[in-house]
């Protein structure tokens, strides 16, 4: 009992903090041990009142440490969510679609991203989650984080929600800023994802209405099972009618350049510039039509190859356009 005991209580709402505190949003609580305690019988046992805040508590770090070095031992208590709220979250879910299925379902609803496992134990909470967050606009993300071009979080499910009736549920809000992408899933530290899922934001169905008519003077430079046009820079892939599994299959896009010295030094040996998309990443669905639009290279192109395939297998379309602009 004699290294120092630390009590660090964090409230529902900040505002219920004492004013000097609030900037931390924590109540700095550390004691001795002899203070609020002490021995019997072979035992040690202290007791220390907990503050009534209005709003509650929702964390409790406690351990003991010693000035100047790592803490010798350190506890989280995390208030339990309410069962009530979890289940009017869970009755809000049943009208809708996940927008990603995988170990958990993931659910986008007001600017929260939802994780629900219908079949669900402690066992299945206990890795961290991670969420990578890729913006439209990488300037939106705080200044340290934009090298990435992604905002990078770890959570605990316990922390963002909880289990109830046999499920599991957790609710993170977003922020406010237009996403492009979301990679979340669940991880063991130092090792690879046990499981990830991607969200893609769906492309703004105006913005692809708008290519789509200024192909309407246009003849497609090739057909096949997705018609190809050179709009300005960009190689667009229009499907008329079209449905998801359509698109299920990956794009490849292979471009030759005139000079092999454009190109980037590791693709050089091969003397093309690979690459490989899913057609939501570039574009998707609207009025029953297919439409992506991607960016070409600014060098002379000198032949493109592209189409579809399944991985291992060969194409299941395959287009080839010469002399690109």
């Amino acid at each position: 009992t004699a290294a120092k005991f630390f009590l660090h209580i964090i409230p529902e709402n900040v505002a219920d903090l004492p004013e000097e505190w609030r900037g931390d949003g924590i109540a700095w609580l550390d004691f001795n041990f002899v203070r609020q305690g002490g021995r019997f019988d072979g035992k040690c046992l202290a007791t220390v009142a907990l503050p009534d805040y209005p709003g509650g508590i929702k964390e409790i770090r406690t351990g003991q440490y010693v000035s100047g070095q790592s803490d010798l031992w350190a506890v989280e208590l995390i208030a339990a969510a309410d069962p009530e709220q979890l289940r009017a979250d869970y009755a809000a879910l049943s009208t809708g679609e996940p927008a990603a299925r995988n170990y958990f379902d993931l659910y986008r609803q007001d600017n929260q991203l939802l994780y629900l496992r219908e079949s669900c134990t402690v066992a299945d909470t206990a890795a961290p989650f991670f969420l990578h967050i890729i913006p439209e606009n990488v300037t939106d993300l705080p200044e340290e984080q934009r090298a990435d071009g992604a905002a990078w979080s770890e959570f605990a499910l316990v922390r963002q929600g909880g289990i109830f009736d046999g499920k599991c549920l957790a609710a993170v809000a977003l922020p406010d800023y237009p996403i492009k992408e979301i990679h979340t899933g669940q991880h063991i530290p130092g090792q690879g994802p046990l499981w990830l899922a991607e969200l893609i934001t769906p492309a703004d169905p105006d913005k692809l209405r708008a290519i789509y008519a200024a192909l309407a003077d246009k003849e497609p430079v090739a057909r096949d099972y997705f018609d190809l046009y050179l709009l300005g820079h960009q190689l667009i892939y229009l499907r008329e009618s079209c449905a998801a599994a359509d698109t299920a299959a990956p794009f490849f896009l292979h471009i030759i350049p005139e000079n092999v010295t454009d190109l980037p030094e590791e693709q050089r040996a091969d003397g093309a510039a690979w690459s490989e998309f899913a057609l939501v990443r570039q574009g998707g669905i609207f009025d029953g039509k297919c439409l992506a639009a991607v960016a070409l290279p600014d060098y002379p192109i000198k032949e493109i190859h592209t189409g579809q395939h399944i991985p291992g297998q060969g194409p299941l379309w395959l287009a080839k356009l010469t002399a690109a602009p």
